[in-house]
């Protein structure tokens, strides 16, 4: 699959889980999906990272969205072969669940989450397939970067 096709299908992936949970899951609802493992626990999140700078909806637009142009510019950069071609997926991956859930929280003042993973004696966050593919992309950049030096 290519890194556009990736890219897309991160972005399709995110708002189809987010409407199944909207529509089957009630509201701070918690189901276990794995036993002590793995929960859908339906909440919505209108700060970033365990509900930080919750209100402040135009901050973390602009910040997003900056960051969005930023990476959006290295996307198409490597796929014009003017930066290494390694970076088209991982970068396909950060701007799909960037775009994911910056297009919710720019409708709608908030973003779905559902996923949560207990850690034992860990205050762990609840999220969604948006913030995993930012994740996984962000970690393989940092392979390939360093695999560049």
């Amino acid at each position: 699959m290519g890194a556009i096709s990736t890219l897309f299908v991160i972005l399709g992936m995110d708002f189809v889980t987010k409407k199944w949970v909207q529509a089957k899951l009630p509201m701070n609802c918690k189901k276990e999906v794995v036993k002590n493992r793995l929960y859908f626990w339906h909440i919505k999140n209108n700060g970033v990272a365990y509900n930080k700078c919750s209100g402040k909806r135009k901050e973390i637009l602009l910040f997003t969205g900056g960051l969005l142009a930023y990476y959006s510019g290295l996307f198409f950069q490597s796929l014009q072969g003017k930066k290494s071609r390694k970076y088209a997926i991982p970068l396909a991956l950060v701007l799909g669940g960037g775009y994911g859930n910056f297009l919710e929280r720019a409708r709608k003042g908030e973003v779905t989450d559902f996923l949560f993973v207990p850690v034992k004696g860990r205050n762990t966050p609840i999220f969604n397939l948006a913030d995993v593919a930012v994740w996984i992309g962000a970690a393989c950049l940092t392979i390939v970067s360093l695999g560049e030096k």
